[in-house]
């Protein structure tokens, strides 16, 4: 039986690498890297003609005077107590003049974007930042906080991915050797069992960073691996949504309808894929594009479309179910829980998404615990993405300079 359309209208998580932190009434925030080497991650190098160019929604639809400044953070998310004067150039509360309203759409918002650096404004130094966006009215009060990196590219880092040594990992998990080499750096690296910090992450995924425990040092090659830390879940392949056309149902998609003016889609009935055989699919390991169909001007003219995710599962009265993806920053919360309806015997969740393509998953709460392969299925041969941040404060050095950031494919050789 097809099931009813009902509408209704961290792992360890660092601060640091946090995703975009969104005030109510926000939505489609993207921070995109004109450095291409870097992938989806938004990374500039220092001194370089690298950008970052931030967009997001106000989708109430407010006349709002905008602004953004530059805020420098350790390795544990605190602000870092710098001067601003020390680590950027040029003013620091800067007006956010690119901004328009959605036009030909149901539901109206206005589209705010900016590029960093600009013109007489650019940073010093490496590390982690984050802008924060603000009103000139309430400078105090952050409306969204959009985290980015600048790194020195000063060190060379080695990524192996290979089959888990432990016997009984190696049908579920994948496992990490990385190998930072500073030998050709003029960064001299001093007392690295302290001072030196990397950082490993699963396809984007925030909630998956965790900080690696150095295994041995020779010379100026420090090697990371061999230990419980380097090993990750190899989890399934993304279930994705194509939200691109809204005239006919896109993949994932049972059908696109309208009502009450606004546009409304419901995604073909899920199930469990925990002990299925493994597939291989194509996605783009947890992320999201805004794009519509026939639209020149997709940030301006792409709806925003409710759309009705369905997990048929028994009801799980001590637990319950989340969807998760970059379009929500990985979390586990109020916003992305499913609700359990007994007329169809399922599990539904509806959430406005911009017109694009989008990969999720589902995560399970079981007995207070969250688990994601209780739902999609654990497989070694899945395709992921990893990356590993090298950060280095010296001996009585005042920040965490970003020496080096690498990308690996667990289907790369």
């Amino acid at each position: 039986m097809k099931p009813l359309l009902v509408f209704w209208a961290f792992f360890l998580c660092l601060p640091m690498f946090s995703a975009a932190q969104t005030a109510i009434g926000f939505g489609s925030v993207q921070a995109v890297s004109s450095n291409k080497e870097y992938g989806n991650l938004p990374v500039i190098n220092l001194h370089s003609g690298d950008y970052i160019k931030v967009s997001f929604d106000d989708l109430q639809d407010r006349d709002m005077a905008l602004r953004y400044r530059v805020r420098m953070l350790n390795t544990d998310g605190t602000p870092n107590d710098m001067r601003e004067i020390e680590y950027i150039s040029g003013i620091n509360k800067i007006d956010i003049t690119e901004s328009d309203y959605s036009f030909n759409t149901r539901s109206n918002y206005a589209h705010y974007s900016f590029t960093f650096p600009e013109k007489g404004r650019g940073l010093k130094l490496s590390g982690a930042y984050r802008f924060e966006i603000f009103s000139p009215d309430e400078p105090d009060e952050v409306l969204l906080a959009v985290p980015f990196m600048v790194c020195e590219a000063e060190v060379l880092v080695n990524i192996e991915i290979k089959v888990p040594r432990r016997v009984e990992w190696r049908r579920f998990k994948q496992e990490l050797a990385v190998t930072v080499d500073a030998s050709k750096s003029s960064v001299r690296i001093i007392q690295a069992d302290r001072c030196l910090k990397v950082f490993a992450q699963q396809n984007m995924n925030t909630q998956t960073i965790r900080l690696l425990p150095m295994l041995f040092q020779t010379g100026s090659r420090y090697e990371y691996r061999d230990k419980d830390e380097l090993v990750f879940d190899g989890l399934n392949e993304f279930r994705n949504i194509d939200i691109r056309p809204i005239s006919y149902s896109g993949r994932g998609i049972e059908e696109v309808v309208l009502v009450n003016d606004r546009w409304n889609a419901q995604t073909l009935l899920q199930k469990s894929r925990e002990y299925k055989p493994y597939v291989n699919d194509d996605d783009i390991n947890g992320n999201y594009v805004i794009k519509a169909e026939n639209m020149e001007k997709s940030d301006l003219e792409a709806e925003y479309v409710n759309v009705h995710f369905v997990l048929q599962a028994d009801r799980n009265p001590l637990g319950g179910y989340y969807v998760i993806g970059k379009f929500n920053d990985w979390l586990c919360n109020d916003k992305s829980r499913m609700e359990y309806r007994e007329g169809i015997g399922a599990y539904t969740l509806t959430l406005p998404l911009k017109q694009g393509f989008y990969d999720y998953m589902f995560a399970g709460l079981y007995n207070g615990e969250l688990s994601v392969p209780r739902v999609e299925g654990n497989n070694q041969e899945t395709e992921n993405d990893y990356y590993v941040y090298v950060f280095y404060r010296e001996p009585g050095g005042r920040y965490d300079r970003l020496l080096s950031v690498a990308k690996a494919n667990s289907r790369e050789k």
